[in-house]
């Protein structure tokens, strides 16, 4: 039937053509998403970039900025006065503290003395110093008790100058063992991301986890991770206006309450007015002197200032996020910078 015969042509034919249009607009809609989403991104990436500019600001301001009790014509007459203040007290500036709309998007700094980690580097003079504190930090993070000497033996193995072995610790007859075999640093750490190849370092311990002991009689132990703690840059002391809460715990002697109570007495209160005070410690002695509770042995492992800041400047617009990490140096001749991530 002839007629039967050109239907089902017609049939195929208009089948064929919906396809075809179909597979165009699954074609257009998915090169539409992709447009618009590296629209974002590059919007998204000049915000982040945008934000490295304010904290330079920022920090070139607090060197002139006034540090007594902002007044409200201090607050109507320079937006940017509160921010500036806080970094001239050595303070952080973190969470939305810092937040600006801009056009379709936002962008978020957070400005941090990186004296408010420890120095993984610069942990003590003697290896029992160096060994003391960090039983400190790896207390902080939860880590298994059970672990600490062949941890800390370790650490110790990759980073001092000689090739021999320390009883729980390692040197090259056990890296170059290794299926991908490398040799012992026996130096300084560059990175904290370093710790990761000496013996015993897994990810769990530095970005936080659960760990096996290896014991039968010990359960995994969930840990919080060490990273957040550390740096590599610094003299070795720890900022106490605005060093956190866990690592004002890994300093001697220093228990949660008295931690609490540093943070508390820094913090700042208002006066009648509304306006908040500036109460950051102005030395170690005026630590000492209003928190009594801090041990005396902390003294020399604090400090008040920072020259060296961690800057996080993260661009978002419509869900697109592009961040910017760097680590900065501030000097006479304006920002040095000293280390430089970029992630989307």
């Amino acid at each position: 039937m002839p007629g039967g015969s050109a239907l089902v042509v017609v049939l195929w034919v208009v089948g064929l053509l919906s396809i075809l249009v179909g597979s165009f607009a699954f074609d257009a809609h998915i090169e539409a998403r992709v447009t618009s989403y590296y629209r974002k991104r590059t919007k998204a990436e000049y915000l982040a970039k945008s934000g490295i500019e304010i904290a330079e600001m920022l920090m070139a301001k607090s060197t002139t900025v006034n540090r007594g009790t902002p007044t409200a014509a201090d607050l109507e007459d320079d937006r940017w006065f509160e921010q500036a203040r806080l970094l001239a007290e050595g303070l952080a500036i973190t969470g939305n503290a810092l937040s600006e709309r801009l056009g379709e998007g936002t962008v978020t700094v957070e400005i941090v003395p990186e004296p408010a980690r420890r120095n993984i580097n610069n942990l003590g003079q003697t290896d029992q110093q160096k060994e003391e504190s960090l039983e400190r930090i790896l207390e902080v993070a939860n880590v298994p008790e059970s672990l600490f000497p062949s941890l800390i033996e370790s650490f110790l193995d990759w980073t001092d100058p000689d090739d021999i072995q320390r009883a729980d610790g390692a040197e090259d007859d056990y890296y170059e063992a290794l299926e991908a075999p490398y040799k012992v640093k026996n130096g300084p750490l560059d990175t904290t991301g370093e710790l990761l190849l000496v013996k015993g370092f897994i990810k769990a311990i530095l970005y936080g986890g659960t760990i096996e002991t290896g014991r039968p009689d010990e359960p995994p132990a969930p840990t919080s991770g060490i990273d957040d703690l550390l740096t590599t840059y610094g003299d070795g002391k720890v900022n106490v206006n605005a060093a956190s809460r866990r690592v004002l715990m890994t300093l001697p002697d220093v228990t949660d309450l008295i931690a609490d109570t540093i943070i508390e007495e820094r913090g700042g209160w208002f006066d009648e007015r509304g306006q908040q005070e500036d109460t950051s410690f102005k030395s170690a002695d005026d630590l000492l002197g209003r928190v009594p509770e801090v041990p005396l042995s902390v003294r020399d492992l604090v400090t008040t200032s920072s020259a060296i800041y961690r800057i996080t400047s993260t661009g978002n617009v419509g869900g697109v996020r592009f961040e910017i990490w760097c680590i900065v140096q501030r000097g006479d001749s304006g920002l040095k910078i000293l280390r430089w991530r970029e992630q989307n």
